[in-house]
């Protein structure tokens, strides 16, 4: 029924009942279990009551990240985001959550954060308390402007000698990967994951099950895709395509780019590389869609950075 949990040399008690709970925090560990089995005692009595006012934000994260969080493929990000909320605003209560703390917090996070990645911490914020209005803990939701992304997609794409010296300064094992990733504009994930019993080279088709968007993909193998497969499933030592993880990949390619002088080039840029090589392809945005799995076509197009020289023959 009571939780205790140590934290910064304090303890912290957690009480539920019936989905409510009260929490107190104190210095020594005896206070904490002594008012522990006190509030256990008025439950067992019948007079237990919640005051809203004295859950912490940290407390409401907690559970919304065990409850709900968890059970999203975004959680192993997610979560490092939840902790970094907690240790700014979690000592607070939820009735002090108010639009003009989120703002303050909002500003000031802005000296040191992208606007993306505030903006997903206070959607974070605002995502648990509509779910504690729910479970009884807040009655609304605070409002507030969210940062601008206009002008903060990336638009970085590789210049053609830049192209060059990436592949040919490569490993062969690394080369075939960051062709395959900008020849199927597939998600580091998504090829992480990808079985070669889920790949038909025949027919010319990859089968993605699972992906981020909570859909299966079918993708078409290019000829210069196929090269690469058959290379990498030659050298597969499991079941699975790949034989490192994604977090290998992308500590490899970041090395890489530093080693040769690619400034401001991430993994994920070839995919972004990839869906903008598709459309100076000729491919429609439905088409386009298909193949990398965007659901939002106005994301899609801010995601895509054509080259106009490209479209000089079209002309």
């Amino acid at each position: 029924m009571a939780t205790i949990r140590k934290r910064l040399n304090k303890y912290q008690v957690q009480v539920r009942k019936e989905g409510k709970s009260i929490s107190k925090t104190f210095t020594n560990k005896s206070d904490a279990l002594k008012w522990a089995k006190e509030q256990e005692v008025k439950i067992e009595q019948g007079s237990f009551t919640v005051k809203k006012e004295s859950v912490p934000l940290s407390f409401l994260l907690n559970r919304w990240e065990q409850e709900v969080l968890v059970n999203l493929k975004s959680w192993p990000v997610e979560r490092y985001k939840v902790a970094l909320v907690s240790r700014q605003l979690g000592h607070l209560p939820l009735s002090q959550i108010t639009s003009s703390l989120l703002a303050s917090y909002r500003d000031k996070r802005l000296a040191t954060a992208s606007n993306q990645t505030v903006k997903h911490e206070l959607g974070l914020i605002r995502r648990a308390m509509k779910k504690g209005i729910e479970w009884g803990y807040v009655d609304s939701v605070p409002f507030l402007a969210s940062p601008s992304l206009k002008g903060q997609a990336r638009t970085r794409r590789l210049k053609a000698n830049e192209f060059e010296l990436l592949l040919n300064s490569a490993d062969n094992y690394l080369k075939h990967i960051i062709i395959l990733l900008i020849e199927t504009a597939m998600r580091r994930g998504e090829l992480s994951k990808l079985r070669i019993e889920d790949i038909d080279c025949e027919s010319r088709l990859i089968h993605l099950k699972d992906t981020k968007n909570d859909e299966d993909r079918t993708i078409p193998i290019s000829n210069r895709a196929l090269d690469s497969l058959v290379f990498l499933i030659k050298e597969a030592k499991t079941d699975f395509l790949l034989n490192y993880s994604k977090e290998w990949l992308t500590e490899k390619f970041i090395t890489h780019c530093k080693t040769i002088g690619i400034d401001n080039f991430r993994l994920h840029d070839l995919r972004h590389e990839g869906v903008s090589a598709l459309f100076e392809k000729g491919l429609n945005m439905m088409e386009v869609s298909s193949i990398s799995g965007h659901k939002d076509l106005s994301m899609l197009k801010r995601y895509t950075h054509i080259n106009p020289r490209t479209l000089i023959s079209k002309l």
